[in-house]
C-alpha cells in the first residue's frame, strides 16, 4: 500500500510492509503475556488468559494496521496532529468493539451482568490501549524527527563536500577560450557553450542526475582540457556501450566528472607527453560499475599528491552519503598506471 516518504500517516513508519505485521505481531503477543501474567493465579489461569487477552490483543493490533494502512491512501499528507487523531480513533474504536465482543461472548465471566463492572472493563481496556498508543506515537515522532535531522545533515554534508570541488577548472577554461577567439572562433563557441552546460549542471540543486547527463557533463569537460592541453598530450577511450548503458539511471550529480579531471589533473597534466585517459562505464545487472584509469607520471615530478588525497576522500564521502555501504571507492595502482573504480546499485 503507498505511503508518503516511506511513512504510513506522517511521522508513522512504514506498516504497510510485511516485516513491520510481523514485528506487530510479535510485540501484541508480548503484551498479551505481561496482561495474562498480571492477572493470572496458576498455570491453568495463565494459560486460559494467554488465549483470551492474545486473541483480544492481536485482533485490535491488526484491525488498527490494516484500517491505518487503508487510511493513508486518502490522507496523503496529514499533520501530526490529525495522525495523531487518526491513530487514536482507530486505535480507541477497535478496543471499543473488541470489549463489547468480549463481553457479548462471556459476559458470565467479566462483569456477570453488571453494568458498572462492565464499563469498568471497557474503561480499563481503552485506558491500556491508548497508553500504549500515546507511548509508541511519542516513540516514533522523535525517531521521525531524528531520522530529518539526519537526513538534513547528510544533504548538507554532500552539499559542502561538492562545493569543495576546484576552481581552477574554470579560470583555465576562461584562459582557453579567450586564447580560441581570436586563432578559431569557432572553437572558441563551442568551447564556450560546452562551459556554459558544465556551470549549468554546477548550479542545479537537484540531488539526482541521470547517467546521460553526468556522461555529457563529463565529455563535456574533456572536450574542454583537450583543448587546454592539445591533442598529443590527451588522449581519451571512452570504453562502454551507451546503447546497452541505463542512461536514464539517476544518480548524484558530479560522480564521474570529479574522477576524470583527478586523472587529468594527477595524472596526464604532469607528463610532458601527456597520456591516455580511460573512462569505462559497465553495466552489471543490478549494479553500474565505473572505473577510470590514466598513467603515472615520472618519478620526481611534482604530482599534487596532497590534493589528490583530498579528493578521493571527498569521493568517498559522497559515495557513502549517497549510497552507504552498497558503494564503495577502490584504487589500484602499479608502476605505470592508476585506476579508480566504483559500484553503485541501479535504483
Amino acid at each position: 500500500m503507498p505511503s508518503f516518504n516511506g511513512k504510513t500517516l506522517s511521522y508513522l513508519p512504514n506498516l504497510c510492509v510485511p516485516q513491520a505485521l510481523l514485528r506487530a505481531v510479535l510485540a501484541a503477543e508480548l503484551l498479551a503475556i505481561v496482561l495474562a501474567l498480571t492477572v493470572a493465579t496458576h498455570l491453568r489461569d495463565f494459560f486460559v488468559n494467554l488465549g483470551l487477552h492474545s486473541l483480544f490483543v492481536q485482533w485490535v493490533t491488526l484491525a488498527s494496521i490494516f484500517t491505518l494502512c487503508l487510511l493513508s491512501r486518502f490522507f496523503a499528507r496529514p499533520s501530526v496532529f490529525q495522525a495523531s487523531a487518526i491513530v487514536l480513533g482507530t486505535v480507541a474504536g477497535f478496543t471499543l468493539v473488541a470489549s463489547v465482543l468480549g463481553l457479548l461472548v462471556s459476559g458470565s465471566v467479566v462483569g456477570g451482568g453488571d453494568v458498572l463492572g462492565n464499563a469498568l472493563f471497557i474503561f480499563k481496556n481503552l485506558v491500556i490501549a491508548l497508553v500504549i498508543a500515546l507511548v509508541l506515537m511519542r516513540y516514533f515522532y522523535i525517531h521521525s524527527q531524528w531520522e530529518e535531522t539526519v537526513e538534513a545533515d547528510s544533504a548538507a554534508k554532500y552539499d559542502a563536500l561538492q562545493a569543495r570541488m576546484r576552481p581552477h577548472f574554470l579560470f583555465n577554461s576562461l584562459n582557453t577560450i579567450a586564447h580560441l577567439v581570436h586563432i578559431d572562433p569557432n572553437k572558441a563557441e563551442a568551447a564556450l557553450l560546452d562551459l556554459a552546460d558544465i556551470m549549468r549542471l554546477t548550479l542545479d540543486k537537484r540531488a539526482r542526475i541521470s547517467l546521460k547527463e553526468e556522461l555529457d557533463l563529463t565529455l563535456a569537460y574533456l572536450r574542454m582540457e583537450g583543448l587546454r592541453l592539445g591533442e598529443r598530450r590527451l588522449h581519451v577511450k571512452l570504453d562502454m556501450d551507451q546503447n546497452s548503458l541505463p542512461l536514464d539511471m539517476d544518480i548524484p550529480p558530479f560522480l564521474l566528472q570529479p574522477l576524470v579531471e583527478n586523472a587529468v589533473y594527477h595524472g596526464i597534466q604532469p607528463r610532458q607527453d601527456g597520456g591516455l585517459l580511460t573512462l569505462s562505464l559497465y553495466d552489471a545487472g543490478s549494479t553500474l560499475d565505473v572505473s577510470v584509469t590514466n598513467p603515472l607520471p615520472p618519478s620526481g615530478v611534482s604530482t599534487h599528491t596532497k590534493g589528490n588525497h583530498i579528493a578521493q576522500e571527498n569521493m568517498v564521502n559522497r559515495l557513502r552519503l549517497a549510497y552507504g555501504d552498497r558503494a564503495n571507492l577502490k584504487i589500484h595502482k602499479n608502476i605505470q598506471q592508476y585506476r579508480v573504480s566504483f559500484s553503485i546499485p541501479k535504483e
